[in-house]
């Protein structure tokens, strides 16, 4: 068997990539007719788990189908194994004719692509592994997947890799000298690529997606092989050549506004005019100077990760928390350790608390709701919610959840709830009543 090499043609790569999808959709028909009929389409037996991110890893020969709340009730998930590339492209051209037909995508539904090679065609095993991510986040073509798919360019679930900062504050650009240590890039899954999975030899593309993605398989597949290509040359050289430096320097000077706020706190207001920063609820220059070294990476968490557009950042020297009051926060990729006291929220929050806030669309863990949140078409999972709180539409789990508040529609999965819960058109399938 032939090993391929850099230089090896189109064909012969295309010929030795391997490919699983996830596919989210929701079906006009119940999950267990949609799992016959996907098993009689896809020639492949299809388990039907009761939960999202089940246990069960598919393979080549047999895949799953899952609820998938993240999109709200009905949102439906099939997952393949790892298949090759070109009986991959049958199963998307089918699996999207049938969505057409039989069901429909919208803003919160995606495709997930998993990419790798075959190791038997390799003479590095570890090949994708050992790729310069950097290199590759500096090569990839972000804006023709926008072209094609625009409404995902702000998607909280794929946020652009197009995202550099250098980890020393005192950093000096040399175009001549670029080292990847040297920079801090996308690490985590809320990315447009999940590069954490390299680790495993491959890598998940989760930018394609919204409504009626299902109508656009020849973009799918059209990006899907520019993706494979591009793994394929940043895997097999890891040099850094003069268009990568001028992208490097172009993304750098985009994020010039975070390099100046790391430095001088008084720069927020300089860029971000709708942001005040507060130490112990005092505007004082004095005091937030002497403290800022303790919380800037949280203020520009917020502004990096949260998207925050406006609002009152104040930070309590004596908790060492960080409170934000009527912020907006349009586009959440992560946060983690917040205070949100009457702001409008849609993304993704952990193990935070919230305060008369507005929450949409949002997937919320470890939370605590009080003083009348509201919360719509949002996932609430391992959370605890107060009695003056609303959940909307939502799907709420978690062995660990504590529910006193109101639900009106959506999926109480599991978790304790109390005698004063109430609940009208909810569908609750397991739970536990506590008494107080």
């Amino acid at each position: 068997m032939q090993k391929l090499t850099i230089d090896s043609p189109r064909e012969s790569i295309l010929n030795a990539a391997l490919m699983g999808v996830e596919f989210e959709f929701y079906s006009n028909l119940d999950l267990e007719v949609t799992r016959k009929a996907l098993e009689k389409l896809l020639d492949r037996k299809i388990r039907l788990e009761d939960k999202a991110h089940s246990d069960f890893v598919p393979s080549a020969e047999e895949f799953k189908i899952e609820p998938d709340m993240s999109g709200g009730k009905g949102l439906a998930e099939l997952v393949t194994g790892p298949i090759s590339y070109r009986n991959a492209r049958l199963v998307v051209i089918k699996m999207l004719k049938w969505i057409s037909e039989n069901g429909y995508t919208n803003d919160r539904a995606s495709i997930h692509i998993n990419l790798s090679f075959d190791k038997k065609y390799l003479e590095d095993k570890d090949l994708v592994s050992k790729m310069n991510v950097l290199k590759f986040i500096l090569e990839f073509d972000e804006k023709q997947i926008y072209k094609f798919f625009p409404e995902r360019e702000n998607s909280t679930y794929a946020k652009s890799v197009k995202w550099v900062m250098p980890k020393i504050e005192a950093f000096h650009f040399d175009g001549n000298h670029i080292a990847s240590n040297n920079f801090k890039f996308a690490d985590t899954k809320y990315y447009g690529i999940n590069f954490s999975k390299k680790e495993k030899n491959y890598l998940e593309f989760r930018y394609i997606g919204g409504t009626d993605y299902e109508k656009k398989s020849d973009d799918i597949l059209y990006l899907t092989e520019r993706f494979l290509m591009q793994m394929w040359n940043s895997c097999n050289d890891s040099r850094f050549n003069d268009e990568n430096k001028i992208e490097l320097q172009r993304i750098l000077n985009k994020n010039k506004p975070i390099s100046d706020i790391l430095k001088d706190y008084s720069k927020v207001s300089e860029h971000y005019p709708d942001i005040t920063i507060l130490v112990d609820l005092v505007d004082n220059p004095v005091i937030i100077k002497l403290q800022w070294e303790r919380f800037k990476n949280r203020v520009v968490d917020l502004i990096v990760n949260g998207s925050m557009t406006a609002g009152l950042i104040n930070y309590d020297s004596n908790y060492g928390a960080t409170q934000i009051k009527d912020g907006k926060f349009p586009t959440v990729y992560q946060l983690e350790d917040f205070e949100f006291i009457d702001c409008e929220i849609a993304g993704n929050v952990t193990n935070s608390s919230f305060y008369g806030c507005e929450i949409t669309g949002s997937a919320i863990m470890y939370g605590s709701l009080y003083k009348g949140t509201k919360v719509k078409e949002s996932k609430v999972e391992s959370s605890y919610t107060h009695g003056s709180c609303e959940l909307i539409n939502c799907y709420v789990a978690g062995r660990d959840t504590m529910f006193k508040g109101k639900m009106i529609g959506g999926i109480f999965r599991e978790g304790f709830k109390t005698k004063d819960a109430r609940f009208e058109d909810t569908e609750i399938v397991v739970s536990k009543k506590i008494r107080e």
